[in-house]
């Protein structure tokens, strides 16, 4: 374990010197992130602004759930989103056949081979909204609130990255699958929303909205202290079943895989 620990924060390092040379381009992207959702938040008051409550949401819990999302997208860029937008490029190019040489799993150096450190701003401006929303919602026993958190939110981690590797796998075969990725960021992008304060909408749509509110929702119920025990458990057994599932598929699909340069 420590072994991978050290090559990703030598990975983070190396794409924090590559974007430094480049500082404006990083400040730009700190302000587009702030700006962005400083919107967000805007548009949620203005939404308030008319009501108490969506479905039983507030206007904090709502914030918490945005928070909480763009914290998710936040981690995901410092860690594995990179495995979206590379992979299919490596191998359509033939740099994965070097990856393959390499004494290390190549599920993890194909996930974390950069660090989207444009991002970094993403992750503190996060935590101050879900600071804000805490401290306007002040729910009882925080620090037990906070331990379950940190819990849902690595389960809603490994469920994103368990659904990426499942996506990702088919471009062994497909070796483009772009429409696929950007349907997964799309995903991303919606967790961002309460989808748990959606109501009477069709069979097939909650089938949709259902992993979305396990990736967001259920940790911020869980941090304002709602605690659904069906939801909880259900988003750790999801998340443990993906992974191996996931995990499973791709070096399976790995065996069929042909090289660029043969």
């Amino acid at each position: 374990m420590s072994k991978y620990i050290k090559m990703y924060l030598r990975i983070f390092g190396l794409s924090l010197m590559s974007e430094m040379t480049h500082r404006e381009n990083f400040w730009t992207w700190v302000a587009i992130h702030t700006v962005s959702l400083a919107s967000l938040v805007m548009f949620f008051k203005v939404i308030f602004a008319a009501t108490t409550n969506i479905n039983g949401w507030t206007e904090f819990q709502s914030l918490l759930v945005l928070g909480v999302g763009t914290l998710i997208g936040g981690l995901g860029s410092l860690t594995f989103f990179s495995f979206m937008y590379q992979f299919g490029r490596e191998i359509q190019n033939g740099d994965f056949d070097l990856k393959l040489t390499k004494p290390i799993d190549i599920h993890y150096l194909s996930a974390f081979s950069y660090v989207d450190v444009e991002d970094f701003i993403v992750v503190p401006n996060s935590i101050l909204l879900i600071i804000y929303a805490l401290w306007k919602l002040n729910p009882s026993h925080i620090l037990l609130n906070i331990t379950g958190f940190l819990v849902m939110l690595l389960s809603s981690l490994v469920i994103l990255f368990s659904l990426l590797t499942l996506v990702q796998s088919l471009a062994f075969k497909l070796i483009r699958v772009d429409s696929i990725s950007n349907f997964y960021w799309s995903i991303v992008n919606i967790a961002k929303y309460p989808a748990k304060a959606i109501r009477g909408i069709s069979i097939a749509a909650s089938v949709l909205l259902i992993p979305i509110a396990i990736i967001s929702s259920i940790p911020a119920e869980v941090l304002f202290g709602r605690w659904e025990w069906t939801w909880i458990v259900g988003s750790i057994i999801a998340a443990v079943g993906l992974f191996f599932l996931s995990r499973r598929v791709f070096m399976s699909s790995l065996r069929h895989y042909s090289s660029a340069s043969s």
